[in-house]
């Protein structure tokens, strides 16, 4: 039964403990605890008072936890509204309000994509600069009074409906007059009706495009007239075909050649070539992909040409024509791909600082020897980076010894390159030769066994030499494993400028090398 304690009044009640009981009694209950045994008269007396005793008190602990409960109820909810209104007084005095718009500008530009990320559509508003427009009444005031948030325009017309028509509608509105940068992707075999509306709304505003990526379907090709003598902002200009369907019937596409502001052109066909006309006299950039017939005659109109990436294709049995004594002077030429080593036996390009090549022919490589050899000294030039594709480690040793400019080397391979890709790792190995490279970087484009622990043992014996970046960039794999990534670490934290990519991050750093449009191969 519960009590008062004599001494301070408070309620007492008395626990398995506290329960009085002789020696005798309390080795009865422990045989009953354990055992299944009838307790006699005198031991039910004792038990029933246990009960009684233990029942109060759990009754007495229930009503203490029923009321702490609701206390405790009652101490969350009014620390729940004192939490919300001290949020509320903490953001009042945040920084973010007293930051001038201009700033808050400048930091609402960078949460954009870049322009070559193909990835998020002008209709989907989950991502910038959509939502900052739904942070606040102040965000959304700047930033639709902020025309440069909204002149990047992304179209995916692979299912466009209704909306797609609306939100471009409310970005071309809000870009004000701004120049355009715009990336329009068009499909075959959708809905090409929408595509063609979503394109003709684009072009009631084309003295405003400054860029243009474009992916042609068939539908979109009768647009381009439209184009012709409205492109007065474009600058930039990247096309390619969705697929062979979409270049049908198609003879050239005249609409850009009278573009007074292009400088940068690129084209990729499909499946057969279809001239792209370009004012080729305007061009520092240059990318295009033809047969050779076609690039002898533009690049000879476009003296001006700074970079240039040179794909050669569709030529079938037709031979080249003799290089001759005449080349083709690109003075002003820094950076050069080309697909086949034959090319630049036709250039001449004393500024020459970033030279590519990929090996296209069976004898390629004796013919590559030769080739840069003669460009070297008919441009008087020096170039320091070599990237070269699909070639044997003795070549390659062949070169460096014979052009000690050349301080950085790139080397790539497609499948069954792995021997040739160790053969160049343990030859540079050697830190008595090729002293004066600064920079070594290996690319596989396919899938296959990488050495890494060597292309560790490598790098570390160059550190012994001048090598002071490196890189290694597997589009499909496999990654370091741990103790030689660990391996990496050590030497990245020891001051070398190290990346060891794999995946799209790998794809993005050997479309650099190539000269790519990053969204495009």
């Amino acid at each position: 039964m519960a009590s008062s304690c004599p001494e301070c009044g408070s309620l007492y009640i008395p626990t398995a403990e506290t329960i009085p009981a002789t020696t005798k009694t309390l080795a009865q209950w422990q045989r009953l605890v354990k055992s299944n045994d009838a307790p006699g008269s005198a031991e039910l007396a004792f038990i029933r008072s246990v009960v009684s005793d233990t029942g109060a008190r759990l009754d007495f602990l229930d009503s203490e936890i029923s009321r702490l409960r609701d206390r405790l109820e009652q101490l969350q909810a009014e620390r729940a509204q004192l939490s919300e209104y001290h949020s509320q007084n903490v953001s009042i005095l945040s920084p973010l309000r007293r930051m001038p718009p201009e700033v808050l500008v400048q930091i609402f530009l960078r949460t954009l994509p870049p322009f070559d990320d193909s990835n998020g559509d002008a209709s989907d508003a989950r991502g910038s600069p959509w939502t900052l427009a739904q942070v606040s009444g102040r965000w959304r005031e700047i930033a639709l009074s902020t025309p440069s948030l909204w002149s990047t325009l992304r179209v995916f017309a692979h299912d466009p409906d209704s909306e797609h028509s609306d939100m471009l509608q409310a970005q071309l509105r809000r870009s004000g007059m701004r120049n355009l940068d715009i990336q329009f992707f068009g499909y075959e075999n959708d809905n090409t009706t929408e595509q063609v509306k979503l394109f003709d709304l684009l072009s009631e505003h084309s003295a405003r495009w400054e860029t243009l990526y474009i992916q042609l379907s068939s539908a979109l090709v009768p647009r381009l007239a439209q184009l012709r003598g409205r492109l007065p902002s474009l600058q930039r200009l990247w096309l390619q075909w969705d697929s062979e369907q979409s270049q049908l019937g198609v003879d050239s596409i005249t609409c850009f050649r009278t573009a007074p502001s292009l400088f940068d052109a690129g084209v990729a066909n499909k499946a057969h070539f279809i001239p792209v006309l370009v004012p080729a006299h305007q061009l520092t950039t240059y990318r295009l992909h033809g047969p050779w017939k076609m690039h002898l005659h533009v690049l000879k109109l476009a003296p001006n040409i700074v970079s240039a990436r040179i794909i050669t294709a569709f030529d079938g049995e037709e031979p080249w024509p003799e290089p001759g004594p005449q080349t083709i002077d690109l003075v002003h030429l820094q950076r050069l791909y080309v697909s086949d080593q034959r090319i630049l036996d036709y250039l001449r390009a004393p500024h020459l600082a970033e030279l590519a090549v990929r090996l296209s022919v069976t004898d390629g490589e004796s013919i590559l020897v030769n080739s840069l050899d003669a460009l070297f000294v008919r441009s008087a030039c020096a170039p320091q980076k070599l990237y070269l594709k699909g070639i044997s480690s003795v070549i390659t040793l062949g070169i460096l010894k014979k052009h000690p400019f050349i301080t950085a080397i790139t080397l790539a391979f497609l499948a069954g390159g792995t021997d040739a890709m160790e053969a160049h790792m343990t030859m540079l190995a050697d830190v008595s030769e090729y002293q004066h490279l600064r920079e070594i970087s290996f690319g596989a484009f396919d899938s296959m066994p990488i050495d890494y622990p060597l292309f560790l043992r490598m790098l570390k014996s160059r550190l012994r030499s001048s090598l002071r970046a490196a890189s290694f960039f597997a589009i499909e794999g496999p990654d370091p494993d741990p103790v030689t990534l660990a391996g990496l670490d050590e030497l990245r934290d020891g001051g070398l400028d190290l990346r060891v990519e794999s995946g799209p991050e790998a794809q993005t750093g050997i479309n650099v090398w190539e000269n790519v449009c990053l969204w495009n191969e």
